[in-house]
């Protein structure tokens, strides 16, 4: 089984060994400490859904048929954004950040939409359609096929380029070596004319340092956290994504958990993504003003200016249809009717 799912799951910059598993250490018949790992820092809203689903778990387990105890990994301090995918799925750890950016092969496309730019015009648009029953049943149906099991949404916030020189318009990102998180990410970079370069986010900081890349695509939150703002002085200001990643469990661990413990482990995911939202609006909010306090600047585009950046990505669109199929087109249409509801509010 799980030689199947190493087939289907392709992973960039996988680690040696990685799929070495770590035993499960029960206390008692009825505990069991289970491992949560993921790839941001604590204090960052992605941190807080994590360590807040560590907490809820080990109070709402504590009266069911399993009482789990949690040990929290952050900061990709056991595995980073790039194995994580594997390491849940091959249950080296139970419960882990799942990054799309990282995935690839067959059972992937529909899940892609994950990555398109411009493709909510608010937050509560961005929660809408997580919420939709048939928005989130469609992500744990594909993410069945590769042993895992989609738990909830994990808020990150929105997504930006930074790089060592301005950036105002599409052109300008021509020619630039640009990070990415992945497949979604690196199609971007490379149709407004950039060069994509695949690095995990603890990597980032060197990277320009050493002129190995110019700049990078993700959160204001991120670039005040790890104090990328050193080395970068200038960003955007477009909105390119509201991003969430997803918290997964190991499937085969989730099937053979009592079924009270099970669904308490759901409600701690749902208490924890509703805490996570909030914070990570803010966040943004606050990060974007260190950000410029610190000598961060943005270019500020009229909406004609920013439609050129719409624009450049349509290609991107295309190209999810084409390969999504009619599952895709049915998530795009949930994500439409999202925007136009909140934008009539």
């Amino acid at each position: 089984m799980k030689t199947s799912i190493r087939r289907k799951l392709i992973i960039a910059g996988l680690a040696a060994g990685l799929s070495a598993s770590f035993p499960l250490a029960a206390s008692a018949a009825d505990s069991a400490t289970i491992r949560v790992a993921y790839n941001l820092p604590k204090d960052h809203a992605t941190g807080l859904y994590f360590e807040t689903l560590a907490k809820k778990i080990e109070e709402l387990t504590a009266s069911t048929a399993l009482k789990l105890k949690v040990r929290t990994f952050p900061n990709g301090q056991l595995y980073n954004d790039t194995q994580l995918p594997d390491a849940v799925s091959t249950g080296a750890v139970e419960i882990g950040q799942m990054n799309i950016g990282f995935m690839n092969g067959p059972g992937t496309e529909s899940l892609r939409i994950w990555g398109l730019p411009f493709l909510y015009n608010s937050w509560e648009a961005l929660w809408a359609t997580e919420d939709n029953p048939a928005f989130k049943g469609a992500f744990d149906r594909q993410f069945g096929k590769f042993g895992m099991h989609m738990l909830g949404w994990v808020q990150y916030g929105l997504v930006e380029f930074y790089a060592s020189k301005p950036i105002a318009l599409p052109a300008d990102l021509k020619g630039l070596r640009m990070r990415a998180f992945g497949v979604d990410t690196s199609m971007l970079i490379r149709d407004l004319g950039g060069s994509p370069v695949s690095l995990s986010s603890q990597e980032m900081y060197q990277a320009v340092q050493r002129g190995t890349i110019d700049g990078f695509i993700t959160g204001p939150t991120s670039v005040y956290s790890r104090k990328l703002y050193e080395v970068t002085k200038h960003g955007t200001d477009i909105g390119i994504n509201y991003l969430s990643f997803m918290a997964t469990a190991n499937l085969e661990w989730w099937n053979k958990l009592p079924d009270d413990t099970r669904k308490a482990v759901a409600a701690a995911s749902d208490i924890a993504q509703t805490t996570a939202r909030e914070r990570a609006k803010e966040d943004d909010r606050i990060a974007k003003q260190h950000l410029k306090e610190l000598g961060v600047s943005v270019s500020e585009l009229s909406p004609e200016q920013r439609q050129q950046w719409v624009d450049a990505s349509k290609g991107l669109y295309d190209a999810y249809r084409e390969k999504a199929g009619t599952e895709g087109a049915e998530l795009l249409k949930i994500v439409e009717a999202a925007d136009r509801q909140q934008a009539a509010k």
